[in-house]
């Protein structure tokens, strides 16, 4: 008998919940159209939005707008208010840590610089400014906090290592979950991003695509059937493209992010431009940005291009590489650290068309797009959400 009872409780809160996440994901809907996707019946879904009505969690947002005779459905939505989230992006500058409702709508901000500082100290930092934050709150008002970093992260929030912040570890999610009793999920900011940018632009789709990161390193997103395939872990800045170049952070020579980082193109112009012989007005001037170096490369200065040429090409067997991988249906590029200087993402594009096979290439169309800090949030907010209302997280609220 415990078990029968025990069973029906947990079915009852897996529909609660597939109900829960059908309607975060498709603001405004009908319970005609809830039944029709959850598979529920009416007389069970009514049930259950009733309850999600009573807890707060759902709103009522007016009736459907047909022209049909006869009663007209309520639309339902997320009470996006009723819990707070705390989203946090460490980046190599700085770190934002942001209060926001659960569609990642930002109620209060904080900044912590951090440039040159120890992880132990940032760390420090970190915890008390979130700890601080979290205490201002309402008692269980804060349902998780998430933490965007660029760097090796497994499926568990282990943090492994970060190239760009030269860190090797990371342990915050213990400290924060000791000192607030509020779950921490930590994530590779490239697949925030892509969850964020999939759930914005194709949501009810099932193809293929790829999304490929170019800030703060390199990293590639695969969404397949509808979400994130978070077994592939995307860490292509850390595949070698040259057996005998730099050295990379992570121990290795020639990793993609090493061959075609920022400082090696600046570097680059700068080694080019003092054997260039030619006469021009510019040659054996140093370049501090990319944007100056993209100037330089539209005005024709052999430097420019020559080091343009030489990262672009890194960058485009890489690219070739996923895409005889995976075979995107689409392929999406945040250009990130390279938006100010299109040019290598277009001399990627032609050595991606050299190195992938002719088929996988053809009809593969290649959108730029430059995803935002407030983006990344937003992204952390969702992939929060989508963990806190999760069968089986220990910080599913729903009961």
């Amino acid at each position: 008998m415990n078990n029968q009872v025990g069973n029906a409780q947990l079915m009852q809160i897996m529909n609660r919940l597939k109900v829960l996440n059908f309607v975060r994901n498709n603001p405004d809907c009908s319970r005609p159209q809830i039944a029709e996707a959850t598979g529920l019946s009416l007389p069970s879904l009514t049930n259950i939005t009733t309850y999600l009505l009573e807890v707060g969690i759902l709103c009522e947002n007016g009736v459907e707008s047909v022209s049909r005779v006869g009663r007209k459905s309520v639309l339902l939505r997320l009470k996006a208010d009723k819990y707070d989230l705390i989203c946090v992006l460490l980046k190599e500058s700085g770190v934002v840590i942001a209060r926001t409702d659960m569609e990642g709508t930002v109620k209060e901000t904080q900044q912590l610089w951090i440039e040159g500082m120890s992880s132990t100290v940032i760390t420090n930092r970190v915890c008390d400014a979130i700890v601080s934050m979290v205490n201002a709150c309402e008692k269980d008002r804060v349902l998780g906090i998430g933490v965007a970093i660029s760097g090796l992260v497994l499926s568990d929030s282990r943090f492994i290592m970060s190239s760009k912040l030269k860190w090797n570890s990371f342990d915050i999610k213990t400290r924060l979950e000791d000192q607030t009793g509020i779950p921490v999920f930590i994530d590779n900011v490239s697949v925030l991003k892509a969850a964020w940018y999939f759930s914005r632009n194709f949501k009810n789709s099932n193809q293929n695509m790829l999304f490929v990161d170019l800030e703060n390193g390199i990293g590639a997103v695969v969404y397949q059937g509808g979400s994130i395939q978070r077994n592939i872990i995307g860490e292509i800045g850390h595949t070698t493209v040259e057996k005998d170049g730099p050295k990379c952070f992570c121990g290795n020579d020639g990793c993609l992010e090493v061959m075609c980082s920022p400082q090696r193109l600046l570097n680059l112009y700068k080694e080019e431009a003092k054997n260039n012989t030619s006469g021009e007005e510019n040659a054996g001037k140093e370049v501090k940005t990319l944007a100056e170096l993209e100037e330089r490369f539209l005005a024709g200065d052999v430097a420019a291009k020559g080091a343009i040429a030489d990262c672009g090409k890194y960058l485009g067997i890489g690219l070739a590489n996923l895409v005889n991988l995976f075979n995107p249906a689409t392929l999406v590029i945040d250009t990130g650290d390279f938006s100010d200087c299109p040019s290598i993402i277009e001399e990627a594009r032609e050595e991606l068309c050299k190195r992938a096979y002719v088929a996988l290439t053809q009809k593969l169309p290649m959108m730029k797009v430059k995803e935002t800090q407030e983006n990344v949030i937003c992204g952390t907010a969702f992939d929060l959400c989508d963990k806190v209302f999760d069968i089986s997280s220990p910080a599913n609220i729903i009961e």
